[in-house]
């Protein structure tokens, strides 16, 4: 049985008071020093003018710290427009999470002017269609974060044995090289003067102390700062917050898109157990710690901070500590959207573990998402990693197999539309939802497919090409990263970065894979499905009747859609253990996996794929017109590797079944499976064990993740009609959780929609 969690009155304090650092004025200071520093410095390389601009920035940006506080440092909302070519306003309510979008069209002219690209050749046209596929979400592009850095080795040595690192490399680089590790050892002194700001604040704070409690806090404060700064960690108390204040400084460079931790319980707990060995803590300020912690991650709203933990070793072996549950119990005490948590799952996981993880499942808000261990593992093998690091994994974003400080692979770079790739063939290119005509490689008569097989080939061809094209502008944007966009804090942070004198965008660190994802197959393969019976099997309809009636969104005057419905209804849907239907998806998985896996970047790396969605089902469901299935223009697509909503009806067996048939390890950029389950149904033992057993099962059986939504239709019906008084609420939506009022309608009435089970 899971212990009874409750906040301590001193860490309800600063939960109650956390709304107090917003600061609207902080918001446009980054760029605009950022700016200031390029002009200073024209002569410098772009990754030394950036370290120059972060080091000012850290000297004048705004530190905020309350006597009351555990723990020093605080995150705030910032513009961005120096790190990618995105759209970030120069001020929002910094409440809410930053309106950020990237510009495709200026990411577009900037690789042709970076390449000097003359118009009308086909580099030009490359690029140029790019950007509109991305534009109309075709195609989703994300260059920024996803990735873990390496926190283990930091808290080790700290920022003064990097900064030695960088002065020993320096000794034998030359020309760019050593211009790269100079921007590094830049920002490496950065941090140590800006750690050095908090000790004074700190020591100044204990001197007016209003309680002899708020001083020892922030004495305890000035002292490990003073530790820090330039050392490594020596106690559970540094190790916490050296590892916040390097969270703070990654968001301070770079947009805060998904800069996660990999396996906090396990590099963590070496400081924990020697405090309280020694006797400077206990379990319970250990527990307060974290939740402060957890305080610290909910300012950085829908941010996808994710933290790992649990797991078993090469052996079997599970590696939980107390740690695994301090942060399970921090995530059910606070209820907040961060940071994500994931569960590195193995059949050995102790009964303690398992049942605070199910006291958390309970909670609703969709922590842990479970991912099974040797799957994984194998996955990471299947792209070059080690045993060693394979089994090392943790998770980045939503849920990305990642090798913490060792590997860049732009997890979210790529996404693929499948379903917009078949309305552009049955419509020529023509949608309702963008004024571009994005033409398929190949146009036909559509009545002139004489067969299912030759439509089918069609299809899988557009979406290689498309997936080649995306992938080839991708690689010739990699060499303009570090040219133009450097991160050269996050390359102190990668292995080899400093000794290889190269940024970690442009290659510097150990494993350097580029991810491409896919949306929308559960859609494709039931429309596949119903092209296959009731054009070539029954011959009930011609192909263009079905594209005419889709485009129309099945409704037009004086046409009776109703016939044409109820035989759709009747077709195959994947989700429910039907070759028919579900062997779509295993083929054209392995086509494009084949594909990925045999592409090279410039890195040094490979394509690796995805299948998972973030909520880009819901906005590429946005722009894409409606399908043969029936579903509608403008409303959500599949959520990763599920059904269609709603078209799952055999139980949650032959879902997973369905899923199974799929090489699972061919998502080496990961993937998702969400179930709804009523709370009720996780009200006794015998249920959840029953759980416990199908999630067994399904992973000894292929199975790579999954994850739980604990909520009946009613609630979340509620919610969106009174989004204040639901205000609190946490869902998870696909490899992330977040507060169901901030997520936009379509993604909404997706997860209203999906298939709720009460039974295994």
């Amino acid at each position: 049985m899971a212990q009874d969690v409750r906040m301590t009155e001193r860490v309800k304090v600063i939960y109650d008071r956390r709304g107090e650092i917003f600061d609207r004025s902080q918001i446009p200071v980054r760029d605009t020093i950022y700016w200031e520093e390029f002009d200073k410095h024209p002569d410098d390389i772009r990754a030394v003018q950036f370290a120059y601009g972060f080091s000012r920035f850290l000297k004048e940006k705004k530190i905020q710290l309350c006597e009351y506080d555990l723990m020093a440092g605080n995150a705030f909302a910032y513009t961005f427009n120096t790190t990618l070519p995105i759209d970030c306003p120069l001020d929002y309510d910094p409440h809410f999470r930053a309106p950020v979008d990237i510009d495709p069209m200026r990411e577009s002219r900037e690789a042709i002017e970076f390449y000097g690209y003359e118009e009308g050749s086909d580099d030009y046209k490359l690029m140029m269609d790019f950007g509109i596929a991305v534009k109309n979400w075709l195609i989703k592009h994300w260059e920024s974060g996803h990735i873990i850095p390496g926190y283990e080795r930091l808290l080790k040595i700290g920022y003064g044995g990097i900064l030695a690192e960088c002065d020993e490399a320096l000794k034998t680089l030359t020309g760019k090289e050593a211009e790269f590790t100079r921007s590094m050892r830049i920002v490496t002194q950065a941090a140590i003067d800006y750690i050095g700001r908090y000790e004074a604040v700190a020591r100044q704070l204990a001197e007016t102390a209003s309680t002899p409690e708020y001083k020892v806090n922030m004495e305890r404060i000035a002292d490990a700062c003073a530790q820090i700064a330039a050392g490594p960690a020596t106690t559970f108390f540094e190790a916490i917050q050296l590892t916040w204040f390097t969270h703070e400084l990654l968001y301070a460079e770079t947009t805060p898109a998904s800069q996660s931790f990999g396996r906090m319980d396990q590099f963590l707990y070496p400081y924990y157990k020697a405090s309280c060995e020694a006797g400077e803590m206990d379990y319970e300020f250990a527990s307060e710690l974290m939740d402060c912690l957890w305080i610290k991650f909910s300012h950085n709203l829908h941010s996808y901070q994710n933290v790992t933990i649990g797991g078993a070793d090469m052996n079997g072996v599970f590696m939980g500590n107390d740690l695994t549950k301090i942060m399970m119990q921090s995530s059910r005490k606070l209820q907040f959207d961060q940071p994500t948590l994931c569960m590195r799952y193995h059949e050995s996981i102790p009964d303690d573990i398992w049942e605070e993880a199910v006291a958390l499942l309970k909670c609703g808000n969709g922590f842990p998402a479970f991912f099974y261990d040797n799957a994984c593992a194998a996955a990471k093998m299947r792209m070059g990693h080690s045993k060693e690091d394979a089994y090392n994994y943790g998770m980045v974003g939503c849920v990305e197999t990642s090798c913490p400080g060792k590997e860049y692979a732009k997890t979210e770079v790529l996404r693929m539309n499948w379903p917009m790739v078949m309305e552009l063939m049955l419509t020529d290119g023509k949608s309702k939802y963008h004024e571009d005509v994005i033409k398929p490689f190949t146009s036909r008569d559509l009545d002139s497919i004489e067969t299912f097989d030759e439509f089918y080939d069609w299809y899988k061809d557009e979406l290689l090409k498309f997936s080649a094209l995306a992938m080839e502008a991708v690689n010739r944007l990699d060499p303009m990263l570090p040219e133009t966009y450097p991160s050269p804090f996050l390359s102190i942070l990668m292995e080899g970065c400093i000794q290889n004198g190269k940024d970690v965008t442009g290659g510097g660190t150990v494993y350097n894979n580029t991810g491409i994802s896919t949306c929308g197959q559960a859609d494709v393969a039931d429309a596949l499905a119903v092209i296959k019976k009731l054009v070539y099997d029954e011959h009930k309809y011609k192909l263009s009747e079905l594209a005419e009636a889709a485009y129309n969104d099945f409704e037009a005057e004086g046409v009776d859609y109703s016939d044409m419905l109820a035989d759709i209804a009747h077709c195959p849907k994947y989700g429910n253990d039907d070759d028919s239907v579900d062997l779509y998806v295993k083929e054209i998985v392995d086509l494009l996996f084949a594909q990925a896996d045999s592409t090279s970047n410039p890195r040094g790396g490979k394509f690796q794929m995805g299948i998972y969605t973030v909520e880009d089902h819901a906005k590429m469901g946005v722009r894409t017109g409606g399908l043969v299935t029936g579903r509608k223009g403008g409303t959500a697509l599949a959520n990763g590797f599920s059904p269609e909503q709603g078209k799952d009806v055999n139980g949650p067996t032959a879902m997973l079944n369905s899923t199974l048939k799929t090489d699972l390890t061919q998502a080496t950029n990961g993937m998702v499976l969400d179930l709804k389950f009523s709370p009720s149904f996780l009200a006794t033992k015998e249920h959840t064990d029953a759980l416990r057993q199908m999630m067994n099962a399904y992973f000894k059986s292929g199975g790579m993740e999954i994850q739980f939504n604990v909520i009946d239709r009613e609630t979340l019906i509620a919610a969106q009609k009174d989004p204040v008084k639901y205000k609190d609420l946490v869902v998870r939506v696909s490899g992330f959780s977040a507060y169901f009022h901030s997520l936009i309608k379509e993604t909404q009435d997706e997860i209203i929609a999906r298939t709720e089970y009460g039974c295994i």
